[in-house]
């Protein structure tokens, strides 16, 4: 079946599809193509690659504690997974096959969050040891560690260029780090909570952060100011994710809605009430076809327009 890209004149049409029950989870994210949806939590990765529902097609348990944050190269030959037991892992997508390909260990804590740069040659990883680690994707070497967070790390995204990485962290704060000799950062800003997810703008100059002080802010990138900052979520704000065109902001809170805005003046578009707990992960599909949701009541939902 076709569905519509979704759009700001048809997001109020947007209708869940179907859903799957995953335990405890942190994350869902689509591959850069879009065939396979990887879910992960309490109960490691669950990959779906021949629809959606039922058994996934893999189920990987190689971390020994819960899987925090996973993430996809850029070419979409590997999967990246980071865990409470202090490892980050990578798995090749090869030719159909998953296999464990390395496994990187040095952070002191749990690793809350991953990045890989738009080459595919580095991955970031942030973990409640306060730092930052870079890793080469292709060797495994150790490039560099990070320090300037006062507190655990929550969320990180390389820019489109892959020269800046930002990091935000339950210290409140948004760093910029320069990818370059000596790594230098500069602080971007702040919010009056911990932050919890970072969303960048495709193919513009805006980053989206969103914190556990329920505001949603928006920050321009060139001149590193607040443009501006709403509140979204009663509780708290849990996950951002922009469409594809970057026209549309997602959004998930403590408050169990999933929100849909217009990202350039954070005007509310459509609220969504499928999910009776927080809502803690998003992402739009790469045709912006869909939508997937998934909540603190072990459900993963697949939104779209018919």
């Amino acid at each position: 079946m076709n569905y519509r890209r979704i759009t700001r004149d048809n997001v109020a049409a947007l209708r869940c599809l179907g859903q799957v029950q995953f335990g405890w989870i942190a994350q869902a994210r689509w591959s850069p193509r879009g065939d396979m949806l990887a879910i992960a939590g309490g109960e490691g990765i669950a990959l779906y690659a021949d629809g959606f529902g039922g058994a996934p097609s893999r189920r990987l348990t190689a971390h020994t504690a819960p899987v925090k944050d996973i993430a996809f190269s850029p070419d979409g030959r590997y999967l990246a997974s980071s865990s409470a037991d202090t490892t980050v892992k990578l798995w090749s997508l090869a030719d159909g096959a998953v296999t464990e390909s390395r496994t990187w260990r040095g952070h002191s804590g749990s690793v809350e969050a991953l990045a890989f740069s738009p080459d595919g040659r580095l991955l970031a990883s942030g973990a409640s040891d306060h730092s930052i680690r870079l890793w080469d994707a292709a060797s495994g070497a150790l490039l560099a560690v990070l320090q300037g967070h006062e507190d655990e790390l929550t969320a990180l995204a390389f820019d489109a260029t892959g020269t800046r990485l930002f990091s935000g962290g339950r210290d409140r704060q948004i760093r910029i780090w320069r990818i370059q000799a000596g790594f230098p950062q500069q602080l971007l800003g702040e919010h009056d909570d911990w932050i919890r997810d970072l969303a960048l703008q495709p193919g513009a100059a805006l980053l989206a952060s969103a914190s556990k002080d329920m505001t949603i802010r928006l920050w321009r990138l060139e001149d590193r100011g607040a443009t501006r900052a709403i509140p979204a979520h009663a509780g708290g704000v849990d996950c951002l994710d922009f469409s594809p065109d970057g026209v549309l902001l997602a959004s998930g809170g403590r408050d169990h809605a999933l929100r849909i805005w217009r990202a350039e003046t954070l005007r509310e578009l459509a609220a969504l009430d499928g999910h009776s707990r927080p809502v803690l992960a998003l992402d739009f599909n790469p045709a912006g076809t869909m939508l997937v949701s998934a909540a603190g009541d072990n459900l993963v939902k697949l939104w779209a327009v018919r």
